[in-house]
């Protein structure tokens, strides 16, 4: 089934969260409001699932000639404020892609604000982020709802774009992260997590990020850069 683009609104923030189990083969499948990452405290990745996550260490641009592993060389960035897991991710990926800002002007960037003043510590969707990416002057990408197929992971890391993900905890709520390796040879994806106190850098099963009994993937922001 192909994929659902989720329009380019202003919407600022969405007021449904979307609880997607597994989706299927597809690269993605239901249409739905954007959703928004809501972060609370929770537990490091290691606390949530040790046989499963594990710590990476931090990335260098690394791939071998077979094709069969890639990282990108990406500085995740710590979330500055409870709410900013997205504008860390964003943020991150600018960086990526050269640009130097600080995490509150990427905020202010995404909802439309003075660029220097104070943002507020809200919730936002890829929506927003897609905003702030345009703002500083980067191909926003394609905003839709569901996971990418390991197969597009591959083509986005081998194009040197990270990836930028909405997952849905199981008890509630929502996070992002980055995308930015992966290793076919042990059907491995690695990310990035702003999260104070979970890893900076985390590699687990492909199947195993889609879903699982903490988490599933529900949106992706992809061809950023493109």
């Amino acid at each position: 089934m192909p994929a659902t683009p989720v329009p380019r609104t202003r919407l600022r923030r969405a007021v449904a969260l979307l609880a997607l189990g597994v989706l299927g083969p597809a690269l993605t499948a239901a249409v739905a409001a954007p959703a928004v990452a809501a972060d609370a405290p929770h537990a490091s990745a290691a606390d949530r699932a040790p046989a499963k996550v594990r710590q990476a260490a931090a990335p260098g641009s690394t791939a071998d000639l077979a094709g069969t592993f890639k990282k990108l060389n990406i500085t995740m960035q710590q979330q500055q404020q409870t709410n900013w897991c997205w504008a860390a991710s964003g943020n991150t990926i600018a960086t990526w892609f050269g640009y130097n800002y600080s995490q509150n002007q990427f905020c202010n960037a995404a909802f439309g604000r003075s660029i220097d003043s104070g943002c507020p510590n809200s919730q936002a969707t890829l929506a927003d982020v897609q905003n702030g990416l345009d703002w500083v002057g980067i191909n926003p990408g394609s905003y839709v709802t569901g996971y990418l197929r390991y197969s597009t992971v591959q083509t986005e890391v081998n194009a040197n774009r990270p990836i930028e993900t909405r997952i849905q905890w199981s008890s509630g709520g929502g996070h992002m992260h980055v995308v930015y390796g992966y290793d076919t040879g042990n059907n491995w994806i690695y990310w990035g997590d702003p999260w104070p106190s979970n890893y900076r850098y985390n590699w687990a099963d492909y199947s195993y990020y889609v879903n699982n009994d903490t988490f599933s993937w529900t949106h992706s922001l992809y061809r950023i850069g493109a």
